[in-house]
């Protein structure tokens, strides 16, 4: 699995309007199972209007759902942090006002 393999389901499948990918496979070198490869351990943060109103696990079940035709690929673990729109509005709101 390629990190753009997973921005592009991010966007397509979740609408997404900011996604982040950090890829921390390199942090795991030499542990059990690991294979060295990229891609086995990653970080995502999305922001979504498909996440109002959801709980934090159905957030994560959409960001599996998506990601479903790709995982098992050699990905072993991923982090998640799923933003509602809404909340990444008013959060970007606050970081302004508090730069003023």
């Amino acid at each position: 699995m390629t990190v753009e393999q997973v921005r592009q389901a991010m966007e397509t499948i979740l609408e997404a309007s900011y996604v982040h990918i950090e890829d921390n496979s390199w942090q795991h070198a030499g542990h059990v199972g690991a294979t060295g490869a990229d891609g086995t351990h990653l970080a995502v943060t999305v922001v979504s209007k498909q996440f109002e109103g959801c709980s934090f696990l159905d957030r994560h079940r959409l960001v599996h759902q998506a990601l479903k035709a790709i995982l098992g690929n050699g990905l072993h673990a991923l982090e998640l942090k799923t933003i509602a729109q809404s909340e990444w509005e008013a959060e970007q709101r606050q970081r302004h006002q508090a730069a003023q």
